[in-house]
């Protein structure tokens, strides 16, 4: 098995030795920490080991994105953390498609910090529920005006995205407003395993491991108006 490289970017030093004391006594203890990516040098480059970059991401969210999918393409195996003081949907996405692994407020406890790692090395993405409120809350103004009454001619909807059908499209932006599968096959009258089959495909299709990452998808690339769908 390879080994794990814990990399820790803090610019606050009292965080940053904070934070590299409470990892120090677990399985990610830092083997460098500094307060940005470049004061690493060497000590960032690629030995064969795991990386594990876990980041400050609400000094200069745009760059750390930007190093984010640096490390991505040079190493698609890197796991990437990000530390952020508050959420911000556009953020969001944008670490979302930067191939952010997790997005973390500092708030949180060490021990939910420790287990979120533990999920990311499983292969599991963290992005936090409050991101489906903050979904909810883009498309909140005129959200009456533009919904979709279950009703509704598909043939209405306009072109899919991604190879979306018509129905995986609508049914996607269900997931956007953080709806069951029940709440789902109320909506269209179809039946429950059937919208599970309509979920997986979109999984699939738009390369998502769970609702939550579909969702994130959905509010990049679908726009804001229910009607118009498109790629």
């Amino acid at each position: 098995m390879r080994s794990t490289k814990t990399l820790l970017i803090e610019p606050n030093a009292l965080l940053r030795e904070g934070l590299r004391r409470i990892l120090a006594e677990t399985a990610y203890a830092p083997s460098a920490a500094a307060a940005s990516l470049d004061e690493l040098g060497s000590m960032a480059a690629f030995d064969g080991s795991m990386i594990v970059l876990i980041i400050d991401a609400s000094r200069d969210h745009d760059e750390t994105c930007r190093q984010a999918k640096a490390l991505k393409e040079a190493n698609p195996g890197a796991k990437i953390v990000m530390l952020i003081e508050q959420y911000d949907i556009k953020q969001v996405v944008a670490a979302f498609q930067a191939g952010a692994d997790a997005y973390l407020k500092k708030s949180i406890s060490h021990e939910v910090l420790v287990k979120s790692l533990d999920l990311v090395m499983l292969g599991e993405a963290i992005f936090p529920g409050a991101i489906l409120d903050l979904l909810r809350e883009r498309e909140a103004p005129g959200a009456h005006a533009n919904e979709v009454p279950a009703a509704e001619d598909p043939h209405d909807m306009g072109p899919p995205a991604k190879g979306l059908s018509v129905r995986e499209t609508v049914i996607l932006r269900c997931l956007m407003d953080g709806d069951s599968n029940k709440i789902i096959a109320r909506k269209f009258d179809i039946t429950e395993a059937t919208v599970k089959v309509h979920v997986k495909a979109i999984l699939r299709k738009i390369q998502a491991k769970n609702r939550t990452q579909a969702a994130i998808w959905a509010a990049s690339h679908l726009p804001g108006s229910r009607g118009t769908p498109t790629s």
